[in-house]
């Protein structure tokens, strides 16, 4: 069987995803990225083992695509969303020629852009895509507004490596050392990030606590001096993916105060490190990911007052009550893994693609 994934950047995320969906029996792999930005530099030696890969740096890169697509004649085509002109154009030109999936991770969020899009996607969106991928539950209700079908909707596009990150949780654990005493934040420097209200709430943690965890920033972007003047918080820089569990592991808890993320799949990837939680309600990742009181908290994003509030109520835990936390984040990582991202994949293809005849549905299963 064929796949064909279009995607926009590649991270270490979906390589751990990749690869597995390659180790199964008889699939043959086709990747069309974009390069690495200057703000998420992944190293592209992760990529390397992709032996059929297109990567593009621009739309005119891509003038060139529909040749290559049509001799490589995939069975599934898996494309990023409707924002690359050749990738809308090279899945209408499969319409009837393979399975097409959308994968999309918007949240429903009424604004009047979105409410248009509800309003023409019976005929902007629907010609180009037979199911739609998405993360979870904020982004499926805006499936549904689109247009689209529950037996159409997919779940669990975005998981980390999660044996990768699994394994140095399950080392402390059988190794009984309690759970690090520090904060973490990963991800941009950036507004979005709410970086400012970040700074301001570990000022005021630091101040209102006898004993206050330092706070270990991991990134890079235009705040980073913002960071690196305040009291008590160590900028780290970009981390590489095969460096991201042993950086979660020396932490007990992560923070993300964003604005907005669709997802923020850093919050799968603490979680499966065992990696206690502070996100605001603005993190799409939320619902499936932090429960309060069992492995975290969820702020208001913003609120300076409130995040400072639970940065003191975590660092006052003592060592049984944050082991019995991480061990639930754990728990809660479970939902997603690589291995269910291939498995979702195929299950799908198998149960509705209409390109499958029933004589070889069991050729289209996961082996």
């Amino acid at each position: 069987m064929k796949v064909a994934v279009l995607w926009i950047g590649l991270s270490g995320y979906l390589n751990a995803c990749l690869k597995e969906l390659a180790a199964r029996d008889g699939i043959e792999l086709f990747v069309c990225h974009k390069a690495p930005e200057s703000d998420a530099p992944f190293d592209e030696v992760q990529f390397a083992w992709i032996t059929n890969r297109f990567v593009w740096s621009s739309n005119r890169d891509l003038d060139s695509f529909d040749e290559q697509m049509h001799n490589f004649a995939p069975d599934i085509l898996v494309f990023s969303g409707w924002h690359v002109p050749a990738y809308r154009r090279i899945a209408r030109q499969f319409a009837n020629k393979c399975w097409r999936v959308m994968a999309m991770d918007h949240c429903w969020l009424g604004t009047l852009k979105q409410r248009i899009g509800t309003a023409i996607s019976p005929y902007f969106l629907h010609p180009l895509t037979d199911a739609v991928w998405l993360p979870g539950e904020r982004q499926a209700q805006f499936a549904r507004k689109l247009g689209f079908e529950q037996r159409v909707i997919l779940r669990g596009l975005y998981s980390c490596d999660r044996p990768m990150f699994a394994a140095s949780h399950i080392e402390r654990v059988a190794a009984r050392r309690p759970v690090a005493r520090s904060f973490l934040f990963i991800g941009r420097f950036v507004q979005e990030k709410c970086i400012d209200s970040l700074v301001k709430a570990y000022r005021l943690y630091r101040d209102s606590t006898p004993d206050p965890w330092p706070l270990v920033c991991c990134g890079t972007g235009p705040l980073r001096s913002d960071l690196e003047d305040a009291a008590g918080i160590r900028v780290a820089g970009f981390v590489q993916p095969d460096a991201l569990p042993a950086t979660l592991a020396s932490a007990g808890c992560l923070i993300l105060p964003s604005l907005f993320e669709p997802w923020a799949l850093v919050v799968h990837e603490a979680a499966s490190a065992g990696t206690l939680i502070l996100a605001s309600e603005e993190v799409g990742a939320v619902p499936h990911l932090v429960q309060p009181g069992y492995n975290g908290f969820i702020f208001g994003s913003g609120d300076v007052a409130e995040l400072a509030g639970l940065m003191s109520r975590v660092s006052a835990m003592d060592d049984e009550r944050l082991d019995e936390m991480s061990r639930a984040s754990f728990d809660l990582s479970r939902q997603f893994s690589p291995q269910r991202w291939a498995d979702t994949l195929l299950q799908a293809f198998d149960a509705t693609s209409p390109m499958v005849e029933p004589s070889s549905r069991a050729a289209a299963n996961m082996g």
